[in-house]
């Protein structure tokens, strides 16, 4: 687009929004910054950014909890492709027009005598005007979807698994009903449980990660664009980096959407570009099997099976693109931030998701033929129940852990094997069940890990310097 048109559309962009002000939110523009655009809700607050060269961010967050429900930013190109990415951003807010209400899981080990429980429990509520939404699901189910919930109750059938659970939902409160409340079905005592559980309910405050460091020097003569993407329960991320000639982290950043498309990628890759256009090397991590350029199974929408070497090759002709499966690049991050090991396994076992694993060994990837090495749902393994079954709770997802790196130990046997499993929130109860069928001195190292994020970023530089693809 001619840059005259691009002024001249951001502009005309910015009065479109500003009239759109409607009942559920309230759009003006910022008191101290004729810049930035606000869109209030009760349990809102949303802005857009008009940065220089025509760039808009576009961020909303919900301020019962301060978390960033939906953040991007891209050039101006048109108007068509600026008005659907506000729609979408609307969408988020309209989410926020009413007080988000406090969801509650009630849990029992079949679902059966908590769902008449729960009918009481949301009747009452709405009696008393309280802002709770209560859902029984049995025990198969809490662990896949509970970290959706703000509370998780546990019938007395099963609240032998409490502290397991609160281990687990670090960031939800989990109570367990005393035996002579859930037998009478107790509505009101249960209500002064929730509400007493929330009022003592303290902020939890995450650690600020810190981007992992290279151990080892290695040379690199041109800025690097890397790009991660992965999914948690409700969002999409792309989490993207631009690395100097000497690996140092010139931007940090991120987008957040419930899905993402094929345009959201290019907004990064030509935001990116725009900053530095000196750029001759983007690196993009993503689950899934990839083969000669195309996803496939990669779990997130807008991503399934797809020509990706091909697409974004087509778009950027003058870029060397380097794809890469996640847990490959978790596996090369994590063994490049260390110096102990020159052989490993990275293991992630996602939550009612099939799990993969990188290899390397005496610092080699190793990929394998079609790069379907690592891929573990693959193994011929005895198993009490199908994988995605078992990967919804903590026992199965032991046992489904445990025989995934047994087979993994009787073909390469590493030195360590790295876990991402937040089912498993101790490794000492894996040691234990691996202790049944291997002496206690095959056994290799088990280092417990809680996101891949920081390994996959620095793994991508990696990969990308080397030129392997």
């Amino acid at each position: 687009m001619d840059e005259f048109l691009r002024d001249i559309n951001t502009l005309i962009f910015k009065e479109w929004i500003l009239i759109q002000d409607q009942k559920d939110y309230q759009i003006h523009l910022d008191e101290q910054q004729d810049n930035v655009i606000v869109i209030h809700t009760d349990y809102s607050y949303s802005q857009i950014t008009f940065n220089p060269l025509n760039i808009i961010e576009l961020c909303v967050t919900n301020t019962t909890n301060q978390e960033v429900e939906f953040y991007l930013h891209f050039q101006m190109k048109t108007m068509k492709h600026a008005i659907e990415l506000f729609h979408e951003m609307i969408e988020s807010i309209l989410q926020l027009v009413e007080k988000p209400k406090v969801r509650i899981l009630l849990s029992c080990s079949g679902g059966l005598t908590t769902s008449y429980f729960a009918s009481k429990l949301n009747e009452a509520s709405e009696l008393l005007y309280l802002n709770y939404e209560v859902r029984a699901v049995g025990y198969n189910q809490v662990f896949d979807i509970g970290h959706d919930y703000d509370v998780i109750i546990l019938a007395p059938q099963i609240s032998y698994m409490h502290a397991k659970a609160q281990e687990i939902f670090k960031n939800q409160i989990v109570i367990k009903i005393p035996p002579h409340i859930f037998a009478k079905y107790d509505v009101a005592q249960t209500l002064n449980l929730i509400e007493e559980a929330l009022n003592n309910k303290q902020q939890k405050v995450e650690p600020e990660s810190k981007p992992l460091s290279l151990q080892t020097t290695i040379h690199n003569d041109t800025k690097i664009l890397v790009l991660s993407i992965f999914r948690n329960s409700l969002r999409v991320h792309i989490a993207y980096r631009i690395y100097d000639e000497k690996n140092h982290i010139l931007l940090d950043n991120e987008i957040i959407k419930p899905k993402i498309t094929i345009q959201d990628i290019y907004d990064i890759i030509d935001t990116a570009i725009l900053h530095h256009p000196d750029i001759k090397i983007i690196g993009v991590s993503t689950p899934g099997i990839i083969n000669d350029g195309y996803v496939v199974s990669a779990n997130v929408e807008g991503l399934e099976d797809m020509d990706f070497m091909n697409v974004l090759s087509s778009r950027y002709s003058q870029i060397r693109f380097i794809l890469s499966n996640d847990v490959n690049t978790a596996a090369v991050g994590y063994y490049a931030s260390q110096k102990e090991y020159h052989s490993l396994s990275f293991l992630f076992q996602p939550t009612n998701h099939l799990a993969g694993a990188g290899m390397i060994i005496k610092g080699q990837l190793i990929r394998g033929r079609a790069h379907l090495a690592g891929e573990v749902q693959y193994l011929p393994m005895s198993l009490s129940d199908d994988r995605l079954a078992l990967a919804r709770t903590p026992e199965g997802a032991l046992e489904l852990v445990t025989m995934t790196i047994l087979s993994i130990i009787s073909i390469i046997s590493p030195q360590v094997i790295v876990l991402c499993c937040v089912l498993i929130p101790d490794v000492e109860e894996l040691k234990k069940e691996l202790g049944r069928y291997l002496p206690k001195h095959y056994i290799p190292d088990i280092i417990k890990v809680d996101i891949l994020q920081e390994y996959t970023l620095l793994g991508q530089l990696i990969l990308c310097i080397q030129g392997q693809d």
